[in-house]
């Protein structure tokens, strides 16, 4: 039986969007202001940084968002937009190019019909 590997390539907009949305359903919002900057970082995991203009122009911060949870954002992303993830294959977050791709492997029996998203 052959292994299933799917690349799931997200937009910037759609990783703010991830993130933004996951932050406010665990109830931690980020604080209110602009995102003027999404940063990627490859090594050792890939993780993003959003620059955040909190006051106009005059402050800015910078949130850390780290592999684990930014895994968790885009799983969830999927799960709302209807996009299908087999339970049980091994996910994983690659850059490709300057997107970041989810990147599921299905191994042979590991999945016996359960999805969620779709």
């Amino acid at each position: 039986m052959p292994t299933e590997i799917r690349h799931i390539i997200f937009s910037n907009d759609e990783v703010v969007r991830a993130v933004v949305e996951y932050h406010k359903r665990t109830a931690n919002p980020l604080p209110s202001g602009a995102i003027v900057r999404l940063e990627f970082e490859r090594e050792p995991e890939v993780r993003c940084a959003l620059h955040l203009d909190l006051d106009a122009g005059h402050a800015r911060q910078i949130f850390w968002i780290e592999n684990a949870l930014l895994a968790a954002a885009l799983i969830f992303f999927c799960i709302n937009n209807r996009i299908p993830l087999p339970t049980r294959a091994a996910k994983q977050l690659q850059m490709l190019n300057d997107k970041v791709a989810l990147v599921v492997t299905k191994q042979p029996g590991s999945d016996k019909g359960h999805w969620v998203g779709g």
